[in-house]
């Protein structure tokens, strides 16, 4: 018996005769380590074998021996021998210890085999388990393996195919995403260079792939790997969050941090042009009073419905936010001069004209609004948007002062 046996004494057989009909049994405890061996038969009565051993033989064996035969991660592999009956023949002796190296090789190819296989079945596993389309091109460019979210994305069939047969599912794929121009030129740039790695968005309607390709190891000659991850949930989420951050919660306007971002950008592109830009401050008049009367949660609806009316009042490309509690800015960009009293005015009476009802109550509301207008010369900055804030801030108390429910123009501000 051929027995692949690791340091703790666990064993199983790798070849006998006859052969037996069991596989794993311990020999931790049978004193067969334990005795020196000199490469005669030792009666069995000596050590305690397994009783499935015994039970295989057909009772206690005469005479047994241990050839050792030790192989990488198995130091107690060997070979056993019984013998039913005495004597033992002495020419049989002498030639089994000859067999002890082909006993080693044997097991060693035994356990190799069994390694590959498990690697074999663990990279299998993988390869059909991750979330991602995975295609790998053999080293000679000849073979391919697809797995099956790969094979589903590329229409073609799962497993080991011809590399040339998925060229033109891949080419296919390519050709019908959104921005196959930009992917058929990064790709292009790269023919011939065998080592060449990238990671591109591949866009298909609503879905976006995350396309990452690299050779195997590092060295084209060993093959190239394809890998598509479905990023659309993750970029859909990316921008929700990056619309969170950017929106005041409770009216979904812009927020502040993002009017000042917008606003600064805005009045760069101007410089260039020398073109205006105009500043209108906005505040809900006797807000306080709205909150103290009818709750909080009503002044909440107000603020609403304010935001919405005004956002509706202005132009696309006017930008609109929320600055603080009851007060919103709008920036105008290239305005006329005489546009922005106008602007102003049909905020105030998009505000004025209907009254706001929430739950059944209507609720006269109004505002006053303060407007600043400034040329966004070359060479100017974000202190050109701080001093018409200032300018419509002013204009705006002054609206207050005089009554509220009116607008208020600032004198013009240069940069």
């Amino acid at each position: 018996m051929a027995v692949d046996i690791v340091s703790d004494g666990r064993a199983t057989w790798a070849a006998s005769s006859p052969s037996m009909t069991f596989s794993g049994f311990t020999l931790a405890r049978s004193g067969i380590f334990e005795h020196v061996w000199q490469g005669e038969p030792v009666e069995a009565t000596a050590f305690r074998l397994p009783s499935a051993i015994i039970h295989a033989l057909g009772g206690t064996p005469y005479a047994l021996l241990y050839v050792p035969a030790p192989s990488q991660a198995a130091p107690l592999s060997g070979l056993l021998l019984f013998w039913r009956n005495a004597p033992v023949p002495a020419l049989m002796t002498l030639q089994i210890p000859l067999l002890a190296a082909s006993v080693a090789r044997l097991l060693a190819a035994r356990r190799g085999t069994a390694r590959e296989a498990i690697v074999r079945n663990q990279f299998l596993d993988l390869f059909e388990s991750v979330p991602a389309g995975i295609v790998l091109i053999d080293g000679d460019g000849v073979g391919a393996a697809v797995n099956e979210r790969a094979a589903e994305l590329l229409d073609c069939p799962p497993g080991r195919l011809r590399a040339a047969d998925i060229a033109g599912p891949m080419r296919a794929l390519r050709q019908r995403c959104d921005n196959h121009a930009a992917l058929e030129q990064a790709y292009a740039a790269q023919v011939g260079n065998v080592n060449f790695a990238a990671t591109l968005n591949w866009t298909l309607g609503e879905r976006t792939f995350e396309v990452d390709t690299h050779p195997v190891r590092g060295n084209g000659e060993h093959g190239r790997i394809w890998l598509f991850t479905d990023v659309t949930a993750d970029l859909l989420m990316a921008a929700e969050l990056r619309r969170l951050a950017s929106s005041d919660p409770l009216t979904g306007v812009p927020n502040r941090r993002h009017f000042e971002e917008c606003s600064a950008q805005i009045i760069a592109a101007r410089e260039a042009q020398g073109h205006a830009v105009a500043v209108l401050m906005v505040d809900v008049d006797h807000f306080k009073k709205i909150n103290d009367t009818h709750g909080h949660p009503v002044g909440d609806e107000v603020l609403k419905v304010v935001a919405r009316r005004c956002r509706e009042a202005l132009r696309d490309r006017d930008l609109f936010a929320r600055f603080g509690g009851e007060e919103f800015i709008a920036l105008l960009s290239a305005p006329a001069i005489n546009e922005v009293p106008v602007a102003a005015e049909r905020l105030r009476s998009a505000i004025a004209a209907e009254p706001i009802t929430v739950g059944g109550t209507r609720i006269a509301v109004s505002i006053s609004v303060g407007a600043a207008i400034g040329e966004a010369l070359p060479g100017g900055d974000q202190p050109l948007l701080e001093e018409l804030v200032a300018r419509a801030d002013e204009a705006l108390y002054q609206a207050k002062t005089e009554g509220r429910n009116r607008v208020r123009m600032a004198d013009p501000v240069s940069a």
